[in-house]
């Protein structure tokens, strides 16, 4: 009903007709506020809602039950139905004989007030069903034992999540196995494709190398497989099951390469909302590959120092110095030597880089593996455009080994996609027309046509060098390694801009 008030209240309201005195027949009636006892039952049936929604897809059951030990209330029961159990004993339910030691558990509890918990075995529709239970005693206000309460843990349930876990554990297992077993065919040694005694002097001083903690130096031009080498450098080492972060020191403003390296703390500058972790304390215990390493600036170079000596560094911002266990792999296409010559570079730096120094040969100086890149790239581009590509020409195959390479094998993948590309049939198409040069021809013929290469592409790119379609991602080597180059050749790319260029017109 509701009050004047408009509030809410509940009656119960008890009616019977009664005869009077003289005869009359009236309806007497009692009526009592239930109110708070209504609002108890509603907050226990949120509870309850509450309690459901925290175990539901649990192995876990809950029950109550009265003196005579029938059910007043269970949940998540899920072998049995609410209307099979509640109002119900545990006799009525599995039979006297299996039930008789749950039957013993409950009874103590009502005789002590004492929980107690015990694993008991009830057989139930062809089965035996394990519960780990716990009974407790329930009290009314004047500490008298009205009934139980209990949970049931089904342990055959539990096993079987357990079982179901530890098989996609072994799952996950087996799959990273497989993925990593993938990452060492795509990064390790299975991936540096060749035969020749270059090549093969190369990988014999990584072995040699690997299982040691010794700092490794490697060199040659860009696009001749250095961070390959210090991926399989780090396979091979002790350090593999930890991570191998790489840092390329050309691709980070030199303003945010000592972030990059060391990490910041907060409010190191203007941005430095947050502290951030450097490179070296990712590589922690693991390695560490600085690409390009002769671009790091010379205010940095000393802090570079101080780690390969004392194994410390402060973060950007920071007072507190850290200490790393890390080995450091190094690459370059400069002449680090001449740099240390100009004081472009730090000379103790450059000893303690140079450790172990491995030098990686250009393509054309083994030219005998082009037919295997070639081979593996059209089988790789083919794969990966739906393309079917049983035959490559003896005569392109010969076009493609007696190409100098300027951009070394990152070119020679770039032009190996370019011809998969091309090809309609299953014939590869044969390769540009400009890689078309004489089988025999001097050194300073080769570095000519490697000048007119490099000038017929700042032609087709208007002298732009950076970027997807700038001249050095058509070369396949970096802008800086483009940038030496032209400086060596006496080019000028903005000669090229707008189409003003006047170098190589045929």
């Amino acid at each position: 009903m509701r009050r004047i008030d408009g509030s809410s209240v509940w009656l119960l309201l008890n009616s019977a007709m009664v005869k009077e005195g003289n005869g009359e027949t009236v309806i007497q009636s009692t009526v009592f506020d239930i109110t708070a006892r209504k609002i108890a039952e509603q907050a226990l049936l949120r509870s309850e809602e509450r309690f459901g929604v925290a175990l539901k897809g649990s192995p876990i059951a809950v029950f109550s039950q009265d003196r005579d030990l029938r059910y007043t209330w269970m949940y998540n029961f899920h072998s049995l139905a609410p209307s099979e159990v509640l109002g119900k004993t545990d006799e009525e339910i599995v039979g006297a004989e299996r039930a008789r030691r749950l039957r013993e558990l409950k009874l103590q509890v009502l005789r002590t007030g004492a929980g107690v918990r015990e694993e008991v075995v009830i057989p139930y529709k062809g089965t035996n069903v394990t519960f780990d239970i716990t009974i407790e005693p329930l009290f009314d206000s004047e500490k008298k034992v009205l009934g139980i309460t209990g949970a049931a843990m089904d342990i055959a349930r539990l096993r079987e999540l357990a079982d179901n876990l530890r098989d996609d554990k072994d799952r996950l297992t087996r799959e990273k196995s497989y993925l990593e077993n993938q990452i060492q065919t795509e990064l390790g040694f299975e991936e540096i494709i060749g035969q020749s005694t270059s090549l093969r002097e190369v990988l014999r001083k990584a072995r040699v190398v690997a299982p040691t903690d010794s700092t490794v130096l490697l060199l040659g031009a860009t696009g001749t497989g250095k961070e390959l080498v210090a991926r399989a450098i780090h396979a091979l080492s002790s350090r593999r099951e930890r991570n191998f972060i790489k840092l390329n020191c050309a691709a980070v403003p030199s303003g945010l390469l000592e972030s990059e390296l060391f990490g910041h703390e907060r409010g190191a500058f203007t941005s430095a909302v947050a502290q951030k972790i450097g490179r070296l304390e990712l590589a922690d215990g693991g390695t560490l590959f600085l690409d390009e390493v002769g671009e790091l600036p010379l205010e940095l170079q000393p802090k570079l120092l101080r780690v390969l000596q004392d194994r410390e560094f402060e973060r950007l911002g920071g007072v507190r110095t850290l200490r790393v266990d890390v080995r450091i792999i190094s690459a370059t296409n400069r002449d680090l030597q001449k740099d240390v010559a100009e004081r472009e570079f730090r000379e103790d730096l450059y000893y303690r880089l140079n450790v172990f120094p491995i030098e990686l040969p250009a393509l054309r100086e083994h030219r005998s593996d082009i037919p295997l890149l070639v081979r593996h790239f059209v089988q790789k581009y083919a794969a990966r455009m739906g393309r079917r590509i049983e035959i490559i020409p003896s005569d392109s195959m010969e076009v493609l080994q007696n190409w100098n390479w300027p951009g070394n094998v990152r070119e020679l993948e770039n032009m190996v996609e370019r011809m998969v590309i091309l090809t309609k049939g299953t014939v590869l198409a044969a390769p540009p027309a400009e890689l078309r040069i004489p089988e025999e021809i001097a050194e300073d013929s080769l570095t000519e046509m490697e000048r007119e290469h490099i000038i017929r592409v700042l032609r087709e790119t208007n002298g732009v060098l950076s970027g997807a379609e700038g001249a050095a991602s058509r070369l396949g080597m970096k802008r800086t390694t483009l940038q030496s180059m032209l400086k060596r050749l006496g080019i000028e790319p903005q000669d090229f801009r707008h189409g003003t260029g006047t170098f190589g017109r045929e």
